[in-house]
């Protein structure tokens, strides 16, 4: 019933969903209303019950022929639940207020490894003090920053690698210099 009162939404607010039939995911009531508000942010990953998965789902603003603007949805799957790890952390400072994404073709396990340099794992390095969700087992390596650009890694890489490859990028930028500034801080 959910589904067809956000689908009637949809169409007489002049939205529309690409790539997908809407109808073909189901996710919890208070998630819709979250993706059809999505003011501050480009996109939403939410949890779909009927495909066991996490989900992206994209606003999308197109012109139409007549010059009217337009709102459309793109629903993409993420990640299996089990193979990703999210916290609940935000950094009070990111406007955007998500977190950055990490795909890797890489299992959990691979990042139970400790990170020498600071002694803790290389999960906890990612996940609690650079802000990254974490999709093992995917089919790319990949990091997606807090606004939506997108950074490929190579496919063969090792968990070490991978993590030094996202601390450079991540300290090089706006928020993420802060962000590992702070971590380097609280290390001593």
């Amino acid at each position: 019933m959910l589904g067809i009162l956000f689908g009637i939404s949809f169409f007489l607010f002049g939205g529309n969903i690409i790539d997908t039939k809407f109808k073909h995911h189901k996710y919890e009531k208070e998630d819709y209303k979250e993706i059809f508000y999505l003011k501050n942010k480009e996109s939403v990953v939410t949890y779909c019950i009927k495909h066991s998965r996490l989900e992206s789902v994209q606003k999308v603003k197109y012109s139409s022929h007549n010059g009217l603007e337009e709102t459309k949805y793109k629903v993409t799957a993420n990640c299996i639940k089990d193979n990703y790890m999210s916290k609940n952390n935000i950094n009070p400072e990111n406007y955007h207020e998500n977190r950055r994404e990490l795909k890797t073709t890489l299992s959990k396990s691979d990042f139970d490894l400790s990170y020498d340099k600071f002694g803790i794992s290389l999960s906890e390095l990612l996940g609690e003090h650079l802000y990254c969700n974490i999709c093992f087992n995917s089919n790319e390596n990949s990091l997606t920053s807090y606004d939506g650009r997108k950074f490929k890694f190579k496919k063969n890489i090792s968990s070490i690698e991978i993590t030094n490859e996202c601390l450079s990028l991540i300290s090089s930028m706006t928020m993420g210099s802060n962000e590992y500034s702070e971590f380097l801080k609280n290390q001593k």
